[in-house]
């Protein structure tokens, strides 16, 4: 009786030590770090240039999904609070792409859907003259903003004093500009309300005949048309995705106190705030230049050491950012810039992100001071955190911040000590499903990308909520 027992308690082991491995398991995709410190909301997500957008709890259940179909896939979603959803999604067939890049074939179409997934409201850019894409804002009126190409022919841009040499080099399989218009879409009566194009701001040290001529350092509020950070191989970060595309910008975002708008410009490294309380008419003035702007000196020819090119960037302090925009009314650090810095200084052979929250020198009448520093209050790194592309953050009513390490499909809910609480590695790609186990794609450098735009989480109680089945179901991945 005593060897039976013996016996059984010895195949009992057995079983339970060849079942280590498998317990052990290192969870590489799905819900990774889920403490009680993280802040309890659902998470709105999708998968960069997939069709399908999820809403997502903290243990990682699927609590909605949305079906987009016609669609090259989507960028980015936000939820309104009538439970709609308003996504960037890919131009229909419709829409002449023969100027567009194949990397923006998932923009130039704004829509809102029901909770059901049906197609309420839909504003496409048809054509070449203007193509939205990256981003978008959903205005406190319901108005949403958008960015947008503004085409430009080489004979257009050469009148405006851009310099010949960038024409013959880097332009010559580009024939066009693309600076970028920001423009006030009104979904109710589906019409462009209000505009602000960088055109109309251009500054250039080149030609003197030109009537926009002038010193570059003398005219921070305005653009430089021969800053080309691209070709300045080496010393910035680059657009790779081709001359026309000139600014890259790729976040806009309003601040209804202020009635100012905040632009991320990743080529430029630096954003610039404009003002949105001017008509169009007069946006187009010399009152519609930039009311500051932060990262780059460089871009304006200020700094210390601007004649050696590579001291002048000392001063640099973005490199490719991402998702700038003020922090919420109501949330810890309103007021505040908040956005993500993806690439590491000049120099360096480590690569790393970073998250900043800036202080900017605003003045009581909402005009800035531009001999005050701009204040880091607040930042974020760590080992191996590093998105070289897309990528965004949050500011969460717990104080806590919500990142979006955008090219590894990774979210991290971190403490304003910098603990992570939270963390979800995306396990969605456009071919299907990762396996728990395997690293993520662009970790591991293949092509099954489960990278994310920027993900934003919605409190229990937000109203576009109320009546849902919020029932969770299964995980995309256990």
């Amino acid at each position: 009786m005593l060897f039976s027992i013996s016996r059984k308690l010895l195949i009992l082991l057995v079983l339970l030590l060849a079942a280590v491995p498998a317990l052990a398991q290192e969870r590489t995709v799905g819900v990774i770090v889920n403490t009680d410190g993280a802040y309890d909301g659902y998470a709105l997500f999708a998968t960069l240039g997939d069709a399908a957008v999820y809403l997502m709890d903290n243990h990682g259940r699927i609590i909605h999904t949305w079906n987009i179909e016609e669609t090259a896939g989507v960028t980015e979603a936000h939820l309104l609070e009538n439970g709609n959803l308003v996504v960037v999604a890919g131009a229909r067939d419709t829409v002449d792409t023969s100027l567009m890049p194949a990397l923006y074939r998932s923009a130039g179409s704004i829509r809102e859907y029901t909770w059901d997934s049906e197609l309420v409201w839909e504003h496409q850019f048809i054509g070449a003259e203007t193509h939205q894409h990256h981003a978008i804002d959903i205005m406190p009126n319901g108005s949403i903003l958008v960015i947008a190409w503004d085409y430009h022919s080489l004979d257009e841009a050469l009148a405006m004093g851009l310099d010949p040499q960038f024409v013959d080099t880097e332009f010559k399989d580009h024939p066009y500009l693309l600076p970028d218009i920001i423009i006030e879409i009104d979904p109710s009566t589906d019409e462009w309300v209000w505009q602000w194009d960088t055109w109309d701001h251009l500054v250039q040290d080149f030609d003197p005949d030109r009537p926009n001529y002038g010193r570059i350092a003398e005219h921070p509020q305005r653009i430089d048309i021969n800053y080309q950070s691209y070709f300045l191989k080496g010393t910035t970060s680059g657009n790779e995705k081709g001359a026309g595309d000139w600014m890259h910008a790729n976040s806009v975002s309003y601040n209804p106190e202020l009635d100012q708008i905040v632009l991320s410009v990743r080529s430029f490294d630096e954003f610039w705030i404009i003002d949105h309380s001017l008509s169009t008419v007069k946006t187009a003035s010399s009152a519609g230049d930039l009311l500051y702007r932060w990262g780059n000196p460089f871009a304006y020819m200020q700094g210390e050491g601007i004649g050696i090119l590579l001291d002048a960037l000392e001063d640099r302090q973005l490199f490719a950012q991402h998702d700038v925009h003020w922090i919420d009314a109501g949330l810890p650090g309103a007021g505040n810039i908040l956005l993500f810095n993806n690439q590491n200084k000049i120099g360096t052979d480590e690569e790393h992100s970073s998250i900043m929250e800036l202080k900017l020198p605003l003045r009581p009448d909402g005009s800035y001071d531009w001999s005050q520093e701009t204040e880091i209050v607040w930042s974020y790194a760590a080992d191996g955190f590093h998105s070289s592309y897309v990528s965004g953050v949050q500011r969460l009513p717990n104080g806590n911040t919500l990142i979006t390490e955008g090219a590894h499909g990774r979210l991290i809910e971190v403490r304003p000590d910098g603990e992570v609480v939270w963390e979800f590695v995306n396990p969605k790609t456009r071919d299907g499903l990762l396996k728990q186990g395997d690293p993520t794609p662009a970790r591991a450098g293949t092509g099954a990308l489960n990278h994310l735009f920027r993900v934003h989480k919605y409190p229990l109680d937000y109203p576009g909520f109320e009546g849902k089945d919020m029932r969770p179901g299964e995980r995309l991945i256990d």
